[in-house]
């Protein structure tokens, strides 16, 4: 069979939704549903200073997205926001947590409080490497 494969670009959000149902039933992938989310934020009257977003899967926890300010980048933000979202995923029983990042400052801030590189997709975005850090949650 020569299949006619047809490119769609950007993805149209009704076949990306089968797709992802394909998926589900066939137990490779979890529903919406089955993977509650997690948004952590700090605020100053209407503006959003700092957050961190993440999912929870069986038992582990994803961090897919951890921004803190410039103005308050180096206060203990990010450390306390880790810290945080630690927290929930132990009380959600998950015995690990990760992360991944292409920035340097953010790897390091990760490795100083337990995280471990189990992956690496070298010169991902110019000379920086993406990286991929969990934690196992004791």
């Amino acid at each position: 069979m020569d299949p006619d494969i047809q490119l769609h670009s950007p993805a149209p959000e009704d076949l990306t939704d089968r797709l992802h149902a394909g998926l589900v039933a066939a137990g490779q992938a979890l529903r919406s549903s089955d993977m509650p989310s997690f948004l952590l934020t700090v605020t100053d009257e209407d503006a959003l200073l700092a957050g961190c977003k993440g999912e929870i899967a069986f038992t582990s926890a994803h961090i897919s997205e951890l921004w803190v300010s410039d103005t308050l980048r180096g206060q203990g933000i990010g450390s306390a926001l880790l810290a945080r979202a630690e927290a929930h995923a132990r009380d959600q029983g998950c015995t690990r947590i990760h992360i991944e990042t292409r920035n340097p400052a953010a790897r390091r801030l990760y490795e100083r409080h337990g995280y471990h590189l189990f992956g690496e997709l070298p010169d991902y975005d110019g000379p920086h490497s993406l990286c991929y850090l969990e934690k196992p949650l004791d």
